[in-house]
């Protein structure tokens, strides 16, 4: 049973079912990732050799639909994680094709779900090139980041309007949508010379399941630099930049998340602390 030094927590996979944890206050969010993703024995790596990543969502007991990603750097108990909540782990993979049918639903499924996206978040909007099953979006995000960098200054300059483009092609949703940055910024995975944006979820650990309107939510994140890759970057600069520890306390200043490693990093990095392995109970 749970008691105010921990959080007892369930953890659901992308393949379903359930477990349950007790976690003890101070550990890593980035822990609970990397002990159940080793638990589930799903590789280390991705299909080109690199280091596999996992993805943490906060799900929302309303809602369960829709959810939250998390800073791997927080606290369980000094996050927003209570006791009974439900957490999503899963790998940035690939998966399966589909027909031009379930294309179709796919379109009209994202375009519903993009409505709902910009009723709960009104810092997103967007225009369609058409109104039923649209397959073209213009995105509009207001946050705050980073959108250039001069070597010998202080830190970033900084806008608060981002645009993107987005073009779901004719095997979507099978493949990734085609994602170009129509405004200046500086990050990891994105082209600065041509706005191109290569980031797992949208190239070789694309899953298809994962819905337009999640994808948008991520590059929202993306944005707000509380989700990026270092380790595979478009923006080489932007890549060293950003893993400098020197500069994590600007990555901090817009509510970013700097440390974001591989999980076989991460693993190799909390059995030097010997923190033991959390235990996860089917439920």
């Amino acid at each position: 049973m749970s008691n105010n030094n921990s959080r007892t927590i369930f953890v659901q996979p992308p393949s379903g079912g359930k477990f349950e944890a007790e976690i003890p206050c101070g550990t890593l969010l980035s822990k609970v990732a990397a002990d159940f993703f080793e638990s589930q024995g799903w590789p280390m790596q991705d299909s080109k050799g690199r280091g596999q990543r996992a993805v943490v969502e906060l799900s929302n007991p309303i809602d369960p639909q829709e959810t939250k990603r998390l800073n791997g750097d927080d606290d369980i108990c000094e996050s927003m994680v209570e006791n009974g909540d439900t957490l999503r782990i899963f790998p940035e993979s690939i998966a399966g094709a589909v027909d031009q049918k379930a294309r179709m639903t796919a379109l009209i499924s994202d375009h519903n779900d993009m409505k709902k996206l910009i009723k709960r978040n009104q810092r997103i909007t967007y225009k369609a090139n058409r109104n039923h099953a649209p397959d073209q979006y213009q995105i509009s995000m207001n946050y705050e980041s980073f959108v250039a960098y001069h070597p010998g200054e202080p830190k970033p300059g900084i806008a608060n309007t981002h645009s993107v483009e987005i073009t779901l092609g004719g095997e979507y949703p099978r493949r990734a949508p085609y994602v170009i940055w129509k405004t200046p910024i500086f990050h990891p995975n994105i082209d600065p010379s041509d706005g191109e944006v290569c980031l797992g979820i949208l190239k070789e650990r694309y899953l298809p399941g994962l819905g337009l309107a999640r994808i948008v939510s991520m590059l929202a994140e993306m944005v707000q630099w509380r989700n990026f890759d270092a380790t595979n970057p478009f923006n080489r600069e932007a890549a060293e930049w950003a893993i400098d520890p020197d500069h994590w306390h600007i990555i901090r200043s817009i509510k970013g998340h700097p440390f974001q490693g591989p999980i076989e990093q991460l693993l190799k990095m909390f059995e030097k602390d010997d923190q033991p392995p959390i235990q996860f109970k089917p439920v």
